[in-house]
């Protein structure tokens, strides 16, 4: 799973970097608003579907697992049909509110079409998951990454903003496909049909699901409106700034990106069919300390050579996306210790509680953009994302203290200290180097470190499951 993000993000970074050349700041915040739009399409068409499934699937026994699978192939057709027609209804209100205008009409309604087939995959991909089959997942992804950027850069290169919404559909099109076709060689249709309340079991805990990441997409999607609107009617000064944010997103986000969606592949299942709620945070836990291992150097690396990042990855005019990549690293180091229990309450927690926590967390990260964003503009999003990220890790903690009366064990608490202060040390060190290449000695330094840590690590759990 780690190769397969590996090649996914690559293919990602080499289509921002066209879009870059091709369009400039403005380019790449068209993508980042048309990515926002499908992202908030999926989550109130999607009903948490993919999520809810995985857990359902996951926990069922023998006798119910067919029924499980055929429930949620059933689902996730009709929220896929949901997801267009939401999307035609969507499509014209969403760009005056977007953009005060319908220039960009078009160029939605192309992005909108991938709302579907993103639902469809979600489901499939679930479904691989929740029965283990990870070798499937990541060959699906890393077909579909390579297939999309070969498919989808012709149309960048030829019809700009248009192309850039080309290439998205494209790249969610041949996701699809391939994932369709892992699905069906992997998890075979059986031939049962959904019991009377298996669809709806999927669909009620979807709730939950959706009213939370709904609140979250809405946050996102709004970050991406008050940028475009902090400089008042200057849409190409908006679109500018909104395209340095998302270019420091992409760089803080990807590369930390690809170890929390490796890990997630194999720690959901894993959490949800626990047997009970101390085996559950033993692996939350583990997950934690695993995450930060993986994820220091880069971070590291990120804070001491971000502006050299930005200027390898991109291209001429952005500067000023330099500067957001460090709030945006900070953001990312609190996810490391939210983001396994995020996972853990949805696995196992109420729907109540799922609800709770994303609503919490959504209704911050609007509060903070509101308060950042109209006098800073694409800073103040960074600002206001990391603020967010901090609310998120503490309200998860807290959550997991009042639901199994522990909080966060002192040995977890130790790594996570530890890898903040090393952070802040490493960041510190730069207003006194003498080169911006300087950053590499840090980098290079927490790299190894957690390599020799890393294998204590594993050779530990291997003495504990042989019992020595």
């Amino acid at each position: 799973m780690g190769g397969a993000q590996a090649v996914t993000m690559l293919t990602g970074l080499v289509r921002a970097k066209v879009i870059a050349a091709v369009a400039g700041p403005a380019g790449i915040g068209l993508m980042g608003v048309l990515n926002a739009f499908n992202s908030n399409l999926v989550n109130v068409a999607g009903w948490g579907v993919g999520t809810s499934a995985v857990r359902t699937v996951a926990s069922a026994n023998e006798a119910e697992r067919g029924r499980k699978v055929a429930a949620a192939r059933q689902a996730g057709a009709g929220l896929a049909g949901a997801g267009l027609l939401l999307v035609l209804v969507c499509l014209l209100p969403v760009g005056q509110l977007t953009f005060a205008s319908q220039r960009y009409a078009l160029e939605l309604l192309l992005a909108g079409l991938a709302v579907p087939c993103m639902i469809a995959t979600g489901t499939w991909s679930a479904l691989l998951q929740a029965g283990g089959h990870l070798r499937g997942v990541a060959g699906a992804q890393v077909t579909s990454s390579v297939a999309g950027l070969v498919l989808g850069l012709p149309f960048v290169l030829v019809f700009g903003t248009v192309g850039i919404a080309l290439s998205i559909l494209i790249v969610s099109v041949v996701t699809a496909a391939v994932t369709w076709r892992a699905a069906a060689r992997l998890v075979p249709a059986s031939g049962v049909r959904p019991g009377p309340g298996d669809v709806s079991e999927l669909l009620r805990f979807g709730v939950a699901l959706q009213a939370g990441n709904v609140v979250g997409a809405v946050a996102i999607y709004l970050f991406r409106v008050l940028i475009l609107r902090s400089h008042g009617d200057d849409l190409a000064a908006g679109l500018a700034d909104a395209g340095h944010f998302h270019a420091a997103y992409i760089v803080a986000f990807t590369l930390p990106g690809v170890i929390f969606s490796a890990n997630s592949s194999d720690f959901y299942p894993r959490v949800a069919a626990a047997k009970d709620e101390t085996e559950a945070r033993v692996i939350t836990e583990r997950q934690v300390r695993a995450s930060l291992l993986l994820a220091v150097p880069v971070l590291m690396a990120l804070l001491t050579l971000g502006p050299i990042a930005v200027r390898i990855l991109y291209a001429e005019g952005f500067e000023p996306a330099a500067p957001m990549v460090d709030w945006l690293v900070w953001s990312t180091f609190c996810n490391l210790v939210g983001w396994p229990y995020a996972f853990w309450v949805v696995a196992r927690r109420s729907k109540r509680a799922v609800l709770l926590s994303q609503s919490l967390v959504g209704v911050g990260m609007v509060a903070f953009a509101f308060l950042l964003v109209p006098g800073r503009g694409g800073m103040g999003a960074a600002m206001a994302q990391s603020s967010s990220g901090l609310l998120h890790a503490v309200v998860l903690v807290t959550m997991a203290r009042f639901s199994t009366g522990v909080w966060i064990g002192r040995r977890t608490l130790l790594w996570a200290a530890t890898a903040l202060g090393a952070l802040i040390a490493g960041r510190w060190s730069m207003v006194f180097a003498p080169s911006p290449a300087w950053g590499v000695l840090p980098a290079a330094l927490a790299a190894a470190v957690c390599f020799a840590l890393g294998r204590r690590f594993v050779a530990a759990d291997r003495d504990e499951a042989s019992g020595t």
